[in-house]
């Protein structure tokens, strides 16, 4: 059986997806306690011989050797997805080696969803990054902001007298306590940068949530426009990204 792997290590989780020949998802996982990748991955790959090849996905420096190697005594092939990468997008960076490998995959998923229309990609997780693709699959760069976690925990620490607020609860327009004012003004913040990109984007375009906290804010009220939520965007883009390497 011939199956892909796609690999996804994060700021905060380590998420593996398996795909078949006909690129439908069989299983994914997600670890947050210190897995490497082939360890993670071999809890999902069903059992019998496989042809597995792989691609790694890393925005973070200290597990990728040790998950590289474990991904090898699984996979004939490992793509590691970086700048030289070939990819299914004309990337139009000024700095392409810096550019988060998670958010080129998101790109390149977002446009499997919705190709030929302008995109705004949010991926709400650790940092949030809004990133646009034109109408041509040209990728055109974007923005990063702190994550709503991120925002709730700095606003507790850099002062003397906020509090410690979960991102899970009630939000209205106007907090009607301080525990309410932090998490509507972070979460209201956030929906604006959206909003704002998104009106950017053009009148035509199309915003693609992805990431940990995509949920949260879709189910909070603060979004007022259209869009699409996949928290396998990435996946759907590194599996992408495998089969156009295959080809060439």
């Amino acid at each position: 059986m011939n199956i892909r792997l796609t690999v996804d290590r994060g700021n905060t989780a380590l998420k593996v997806a398996i795909w078949d020949a006909g690129n439908q998802l069989i299983a994914s996982a997600v670890d947050t306690d210190g897995l490497c990748a082939g360890e993670l991955a071999r809890t999902i790959i069903p059992e019998g011989h496989h042809d597995i090849s792989a691609i790694y996905c890393s925005v973070v420096q200290d597990f990728r050797e040790t998950d590289i190697e474990s991904l090898h005594t699984l996979a004939r092939h490992v793509l590691v997805l970086d700048d030289a990468t070939p990819v299914p997008l004309q990337v139009c960076y000024s700095t392409p080696e810096t550019l988060g490998s998670d958010r080129l995959a998101a790109a390149v998923g977002a446009v499997c969803h919705i190709p030929g229309r302008p995109l705004l990609v949010a991926d709400v997780g650790t940092a949030v990054t809004y990133d646009f693709v034109d109408a041509t699959g040209r990728y055109l760069g974007g923005n990063i902001a702190p994550g709503i976690s991120m925002r709730l925990t700095a606003l507790h620490a850099y002062t003397s007298a906020l509090p410690a607020v979960s991102a899970e609860g009630s939000c209205p327009v106007w907090g009607n306590s301080t525990e309410e004012a932090l998490r509507s003004g972070t979460l209201r913040g956030v929906a604006v940068e959206l909003s704002d990109d998104l009106r950017a984007a053009g009148p035509t375009a199309m915003a693609v949530l992805t990431g940990g906290s995509s949920p949260l804010l879709a189910a909070a009220g603060v979004l007022d426009f259209d869009y699409i939520l996949d928290r396998c965007l990435v996946h759907k883009g590194l599996n992408r990204i495998l089969r156009y390497n295959e080809t060439l």
